[in-house]
């Protein structure tokens, strides 16, 4: 037989050198990094022109205004900005009479390098969530970040926003800072459910973003400091959790305990903190219930073909409806995939916790996820508190 023609090896062009991974990884994120440039500079001039437009818009406004308009225009504006400004000092007062005498509560940032780079992003965003829930509560925290030492800088916010807030900045470990005795470490594997929050003790949120989970964190650290493990009473209030074990955002966790301090209400405070895709779904709404409804509704329209029997017209009229049946069940059994196959999509689009992808979740953080009685000690919190 003829023999097939040799193909000619690829020869690569003279003066080339092949990159390891490791300069294919960095030329990749020098990349990215002008990519990132370009777009906050597109953000920049986006909001600068909204900026001109929004002022050109008002003047335009003023400029249609009779005198009187105006003056009651410009009254109204100064007296909402006065608003505004009252408002902001009545928050500064609150957070500093939180951090001279109210709750305390330490972000322990010592898992830092236990993260990769992404986890370790989504815990810089996490903590910019958290400060502003502190600081728009009606009743704050003490809040504390503990650990900044050897806190990687990717794991705090950028350009140093955090060191203009009004939190306690540690260098050190915790421990360096409060006694073991008056630890309480917040952890999904411990026994023991928080029932109030004590102004004489400091609750510690693990700061550890993990998407595989790693179990146990922050119990173990407790544990090694002879520290108290609690976790946050879920089961005992809410019975649609679908996961007893599920760990929470840092900003969850925190919210649910400034609610607890605001106002002693447990149910409140978790059906206010904890995301919805953390509640289990009606058996009418799952996947096997979705199926069943299918399968219930082509059962009927074959039921009701089959009672309809053969009319007078003869059997072409039977063999029509036979027909028009199976074309309704076609049609219906389209439908139903349509909606279970969009159902699947909006399942698998409400993993995110916002931010650009925290679907990744806090060990440390996050709380039991119990579906026991939600009716016992809904309005303790505050009793033992000091």
């Amino acid at each position: 037989g003829m023999e097939s023609p040799a193909v000619p090896r690829y020869a690569p062009p003279p003066g080339f050198v092949r990159k390891t991974k490791a300069e294919k990884r960095e030329l990749k994120a020098a990349k990215m990094r002008e990519l990132r440039g370009e777009w906050r500079r597109r953000e920049r001039e986006g909001r600068r022109k909204q900026v001109a437009q929004r002022a050109a818009e008002r003047g335009a406004m003023l400029e249609r205004m009779s005198e009187e308009e105006r003056a009651d225009f410009w009254r109204a504006e100064r007296a909402e900005k006065e608003r505004l400004e009252q408002e902001k000092r009545e928050q500064n007062e609150r957070l500093d009479a939180a951090l001279s005498d109210g709750v305390r509560v330490v972000v322990d940032l010592s898992y830092g390098a236990t993260m990769n780079l992404k986890e370790q992003r989504s815990l810089a965003r996490q903590l910019g969530r958290c400060w502003g829930a502190n600081r728009r509560a009606p009743a704050p925290v003490a809040l504390h970040l503990a650990s900044m030492q050897r806190c990687p800088a990717p794991c705090l916010p950028q350009d140093g926003d955090h060191k203009r807030w009004k939190v306690r900045l540690l260098d050190e470990d915790l421990e360096h800072h409060f006694s073991p005795s008056d630890l309480v470490f917040l952890s999904p594997d411990a026994d023991e459910a928080l029932t109030c929050v004590d102004k004489s003790k400091v609750y510690v949120i693990g700061g550890l973003v993990d998407v595989s989970v790693q179990k146990r964190s922050s119990l173990t650290r407790a544990r090694e400091l002879g520290a108290t493990a609690v976790r946050l009473p879920l089961r005992e209030h809410v019975a649609d959790v679908a996961n007893r074990r599920q760990p929470l955002t840092l900003p969850a966790v925190l919210e649910m305990l400034l609610h607890v301090n605001a106002t002693g209400d447990w149910l409140a405070a978790i059906e206010a903190a904890l995301p919805a895709r953390n509640h289990t779904r009606p058996p009418e709404l799952s996947r096997s219930g979705r199926r069943k409804g299918k399968r219930a509704r082509l059962e009927a329209q074959a039921s009701g073909a089959e009672a309809s029997g053969p009319s007078s017209s003869g059997p072409s009229s039977s063999g029509a409806a036979e027909g028009a049946a199976a074309e309704g069940a076609a049609a219906e059994g389209l439908s139903g995939a349509a909606r279970e196959g969009g159902s699947r999509e909006g399942d698998s689009g409400e993993g995110d916790s916002g931010e650009g992808g925290d679907s990744s979740s806090d060990d440390s953080s996050g709380e039991d996820g119990g579906a026991e009685g939600a009716s016992e000690g809904a309005g303790e919190g505050r009793a033992c508190q000091a």
